[in-house]
Formats: C-alpha cells, sequence, structure tokens
C-alpha cells in the first residue's frame, strides 16, 4: 500500500470513529437530559365566578383566584401533575363560555339544578360535593323573624335564584332586586331600602365584618326560606378528571376538614 492510501485509510478511520463518539455522547446526553426533567403538566382551564364570594372563592383586584375553593383545587392538581388556570367571568358570561361557546375545560362552583334551561340535552359530569353551606336571608337584628308574608323585597345578584323564595316571586307577593354584587346588596339592605338579602351567609358575614365594618349589622334568619347550597366541578369534555376530583374529595376528607377550618366555613349560619 502506497503512503497516500495508508494515510487516506487512517483519515478515514479517524472519521468514522469521531463521528461514533459523537453519536454516543449524544445519545447519553440525550438520556440524561430526558431522566432529569419531569414531563410538563396537563394544563386545563376552570371558569369561576367573578364575585367577591370569600372565604368560599372571590376574585381579588389584581384577578387573582383566592379562597376555599383556590385551595382545594390546587392540591387535587397537584397530586394529580395538573395545572390549573382560572378564568374569571361574570356568572351569565360564565354560563355562555361553559354551555353555549364550550371554551372552557371545567366550571366551579356547578350544580345540575342551576339554570336548567341552558343545561337541557347536555351530557354534563358532576363531582361529589365540595361543600355544602347555607344560604338564607339576611336581615336587620330587628326584623329577625318577621313571617314571610311581610317580606316585599328580597336582592340578590345577577345570575343568581332564591329557590326558596320562587313561589312568592313568581306570584309578585315579592318584589327582586339585583346587583353585580352582594356588599352593594347589603348596603341597601342595612339602610332598610330591601328587606331580605338572599345569599351564602359565611360570605355575608364575612363581608359585613371585613369590607362594610358592621359586624352584625345584618344577621341570618332562620324563619324565613334558607336552602343548603352544595357546590361541584362540573365538565362537558373531561368527565375522567372530574371522576378523579371525586376520589380526592373522598381520599382527602382530612384536608378538606381542615381547610372548611381554616376558612371558618360554616360557623357563621349557626344561629
Amino acid at each position: 500500500m502506497t503512503i497516500k492510501l495508508r494515510w487516506q485509510a487512517r483519515l478515514l478511520c479517524a472519521a468514522v470513529l469521531a463521528t461514533v463518539t459523537a453519536a454516543s455522547a449524544a445519545g447519553v446526553a440525550g438520556a440524561t437530559l430526558s431522566a432529569g426533567s419531569a414531563a410538563p403538566p396537563k394544563r386545563f382551564t376552570v371558569g369561576v365566578e367573578n364575585l367577591q364570594y370569600y372565604p368560599l372563592h372571590t376574585v381579588d383586584g389584581a384577578n387573582r383566584y383566592r379562597g376555599f375553593a383556590r385551595d382545594v383545587l390546587d392540591a387535587f392538581a397537584s397530586q394529580q401533575g395538573y395545572a390549573f388556570e382560572y378564568v374569571p367571568l361574570p356568572i351569565n358570561r360564565l354560563y355562555t363560555r361553559f354551555l353555549k361557546e364550550r371554551t372552557l375545560d371545567f366550571k366551579y362552583p356547578d350544580h345540575p339544578k342551576w339554570r336548567e334551561d341552558l343545561r337541557h340535552g347536555l351530557k354534563l359530569s358532576y363531582s361529589n360535593v365540595v361543600v355544602s353551606t347555607e344560604e338564607g336571608a339576611m336581615v336587620l337584628p330587628r326584623h329577625r323573624g318577621r313571617p314571610l308574608s311581610e317580606v316585599r323585597s328580597i336582592g340578590t345578584v345577577l345570575g343568581f335564584t332564591p329557590w326558596p323564595y320562587r313561589q312568592a316571586i313568581d306570584s309578585k307577593a315579592i318584589a327582586v332586586s339585583t346587583g353585580n354584587s352582594f356588599d352593594g346588596l347589603l348596603r341597601h339592605a342595612l339602610a332598610d331600602h330591601i328587606d331580605v338579602v338572599y345569599m351564602n351567609v359565611d360570605v355575608a358575614n364575612y363581608l359585613l365584618a371585613e369590607e362594610l365594618k358592621t359586624p352584625g349589622g345584618l344577621i341570618f334568619d332562620p324563619a324565613l326560606p334558607h336552602a343548603r347550597s352544595d357546590f361541584r366541578l362540573s365538565t362537558l369534555q373531561h368527565p375522567e378528571v372530574v371522576e378523579q376530583f371525586s376520589q380526592f374529595l373522598q381520599r382527602e376528607q382530612g384536608l378538606v376538614h381542615k381547610l372548611r377550618q381554616k376558612y371558618r366555613i360554616g360557623d357563621a349560619a349557626r344561629p
């Protein structure tokens, strides 16, 4: 073999060896990167009410979702490796986005009996109850114990339906005043401009004490119609995730109880 041929053979061998070494190194680096990095979380959108409903849930001035519901949902998402993006919307717009446009993965809170006219013919999946709380009449202390026949006006937020008063409202015995926020309705009741504000009792007491600085200015009247309200997570698109959430609620009852204690949910409804 000539000197020229021997040099060509050596160069060819060196090139092959370099290629094999580089490929091997790249494979090891890729395997190390794959082993060292977790898969990104699966992301979902959760439509929530753009409403001051603390301690159950609220949207603050920075458009952040907070409260008991956020803690429960985040704990579930963390366990499952999910990431929830909370989308605050006015109540009527929330129903449109979720049930008609179907641009949201989940809605919270929800219940099969809410806005049944919009649910007709839709196959929704609902979780187990996340929290059950008291909804009822907030009245001036001097009006506590007044019979329903003497109630002439009731206030509630646009998009809410005071179910226990439905018959009296339909018969025009009680006039309904609606507003965009519960704190505004509570102010009207404090001024004796409306007889009753129908709302969650825990939320009412929080708003009266912390926002309006009038603790006890209105009180829950158990003699007037009231009801328990069950809050659930719902979906049109991901029933398997809702089932996982129901299992989480069953499995983590201790955690949910601690969160109820943290936010003092249920305390205020006791007469």
